[in-house]
């Protein structure tokens, strides 16, 4: 039997049917933004069997109204003015609509022949930005950037499910309102559902996070004239600000001024200590790399020379241990105060014990021919999760929330450095003996697609259970933060 055609109901006593059922199933299973794709789907599956309108195609419709009605929870906490009202095209008249359109959107006229000015205006009133456009490939960018926080957006039913998915993985806060008919020519949409979309109280407390402060500090912190006050001029001050400042995305700063402000919403500035923190996070991270280098004899990194390979072998490990020296020395640097310097340093040495740990147990592996599954897996949690969980405990420690999130960071850690491991195996093309996928064929005696299937199979597995731990999480602020780290790392749902 062929799956229905998914629509959206045309009477509106239907719609309005499941928007409060959702509404009442987000209060009654006390559900938290963001939900991911599968929990979306398996509470749509009990709202619709509940509501006894199972094999009727409104399954999509019913799965918008539920995630519309966990944001809405949330929406209260974003200001007005950083809602972005995201109209399509096929609002304006056709034939006859002269206004022009650049590559944001329409540029309307305000001729009255459509309902566009009329909800422009609308939305004027309440200081909500608006955008007429084809598509919203650029909301989670700006969403990102810091330019808004969350879109009321009206579409077709099928741009919403193409789209659905990118949403979710930048836990964009969004309601959705779809258009009743498709056609891109005279459609229609329930204008009482937008105007209820647009009308969702603004709290007295609202957050404002300070996403693009982080990503514009780190920016010029990790150049050569913004590392010279932290970095001591001497020798190696050359090679070590060449060394963080050259290359690479600066993630990890990224992620610990990122965790920070998530767990800091209602503030505006960033503290003068978050720069030293970022730096130090970094520092580690760069003598890792070039350590790794070394004992993996790879020879390029960022497709140059690897670093042993340009000066030296002595020359690059006395480099990395002196990049490990800077990052503890920043972590107690004057503008921290004193208890978050004990605790920065405290974890950042636990992380380097177990990073060493991982790399020892898998030199030993490999000299044996013994490497299996379970020991790939440790090994992933031993050699890459750290990184991850000392920038998140780094910005943790910064907003004076560690131990309240301690637990959890360490658990989401853990999956993320493992799951990304996994992912990093399946791009990898050639023959690597501590590659998941190669210890499989050996171990089980399979080719390689049976081995690339399992791996897979394996890193979806452990894809879920991230979004598993993230679900116990109440502080949506935060949870939002991880959504979007989890999507970032792994590139998808």
């Amino acid at each position: 039997m062929s799956e229905p055609i998914q629509t959206v109901p045309q009477e509106q006593c239907i719609r309005e049917k499941i928007r409060q059922a959702a509404s009442s199933l987000v209060q009654s299973a006390g559900l938290k933004p963001p939900l991911n794709l599968t929990l979306l789907k398996r509470y749509t599956a009990q709202l619709v069997e509940k509501l006894g309108l199972g094999n009727q195609g409104v399954e999509h419709f019913a799965m918008i109204m539920l995630n519309n009605a966990v944001w809405e929870t949330y929406f209260p906490h974003i200001a007005l003015n950083q809602r972005l009202l995201l109209l399509p095209f096929c609002l304006r008249k056709q034939p006859g609509c002269t206004a022009a359109h650049d590559e944001l959107g329409l540029i309307c006229r305000g001729c009255g022949q459509c309902s566009i000015p009329h909800l422009s205006d609308a939305a004027d009133a309440l200081d909500m930005p608006v955008l007429v456009a084809e598509s919203s490939s650029a909301v989670s960018e700006w969403v990102e950037r810091g330019d808004i926080q969350a879109v009321v957006g009206v579409s077709c039913l099928e741009s919403l499910e193409k789209s659905f998915s990118a949403m979710l993985r930048c836990a964009v806060p969004g309601i959705a309102v779809p258009l009743l008919r498709d056609g891109c020519k005279d459609t229609v949409f329930d204008y009482e559902e937008l105007r209820r979309a647009m009308s969702v109280p603004q709290n007295e407390t609202v957050h404002s996070f300070t996403y693009h402060l982080i990503r514009q500090t780190v920016n010029e912190l990790f150049t050569p004239a913004g590392l010279e006050e932290f970095i001591p001029d001497n020798m190696l001050r050359e090679e070590a600000i060449h060394a963080l400042s050259a290359h690479g995305k600066h993630y990890r700063p990224l992620i610990a001024g990122g965790c920070y402000a998530a767990l800091v919403p209602e503030q505006t500035e960033l503290p003068v200590y978050l720069k030293p923190i970022a730096l130090a996070v970094e520092c580690f991270h760069k003598a890792s790399l070039i350590h790794d280098d070394i004992e993996d004899s790879d020879d390029e990194r960022y497709h140059e020379p690897a670093l042993h390979k340009r000066i030296g072998l002595a020359a690059a490990l006395n480099l990395g241990d002196y990049l490990i020296g800077i990052g503890y020395k920043l972590f107690c640097h004057d503008s921290i105060p004193q208890g978050k310097c004990a605790e920065l340093s405290s974890e950042a040495s636990l992380a380097h014990c177990e990073l060493s740990l991982g790399q020892a147990r898998e030199f030993e592996a490999l000299q044996q021919q013994n490497l299996r599954q379970e020991d790939c897996l440790e090994i992933y949690r031993l050699k890459t999760s750290p990184a991850f969980r000392v920038a998140l405990f780094a910005g943790a420690i910064a907003a004076g929330r560690f131990h309240e999130f301690r637990e959890l960071l360490q658990a989401f850690s853990d999956k993320l450095g493992v799951a990304y491991q996994l992912f990093d195996d399946l791009e990898d093309a050639e023959e690597n003996s501590a590659s998941i996928v190669d210890v499989l064929m050996k171990t089980n005696n399979w080719g390689r697609e049976a081995a690339r299937e399992e791996a897979i199979r394996m890193y979806h597995v452990q894809h879920e259970e991230i979004y598993e731990i993230l679900e116990q999480l109440d502080d949506v602020p935060l949870k939002i933060f991880l959504y979007r780290l989890t999507g970032k790392v792994l590139k998808d749902v």
